[in-house]
């Protein structure tokens, strides 16, 4: 998939991360396919719209699936794709003010998913701490940046 993207062809490595969601039913393959689209959307700015939405749906599919699954452990998703829905903001220059307050808003239903004192992941256990302050600091630059943008103020914590 990286190598189909490096090469500019973004629709193959769509395809190609499309196929391992029909055999392992990830999401996380949902917000693969996102980040191919944001970043053809970056390299092929005339496709740029089209891009954006395809991402979009995307996300949509692995918020969808992130919330059927049982939440027993801590999970990053929301912050994940809210992370990615703050790029396509970024980018987008029709829908800032939407896609901005979709990245708010999984921002903030994030916060209180980090209650304990650590966690472990991926044989590492982390303070809960730094992550909250990461989630903190990206819902700070979207309310800045919704407001640089004229987007009507959430200041809601």
């Amino acid at each position: 998939m990286i190598e189909l993207q490096k090469e500019g062809r973004y629709d193959k490595a769509v395809q190609v991360v499309q196929n391992w969601i029909d055999v392992s039913h990830d999401g996380l393959m949902y917000e693969q396919i996102a980040f191919v689209y944001i970043a053809k959307a970056y390299k092929k700015p005339a496709n740029r719209d089209e891009s954006i939405r395809r991402a979009e749906e995307s996300l949509q599919k692995a918020l969808s699936f992130f919330d059927r699954q049982s939440q027993n452990e801590l999970s990053l998703e929301p912050f994940e794709i809210g992370g990615a829905y703050e790029i396509l903001a970024d980018i987008s220059d029709k829908d800032k003010c939407r896609l901005y307050e979709k990245a708010r808003v999984l921002f903030v239903r994030q916060l209180p998913m980090i209650k304990r004192d650590s966690y472990t992941a991926y044989g590492h256990t982390t303070r809960p701490e730094p992550v909250r302050s990461d989630v903190r600091k990206h819902f700070d630059a979207v309310n800045g940046k919704s407001s640089k943008a004229g987007c009507q103020a959430n200041s809601e914590h």
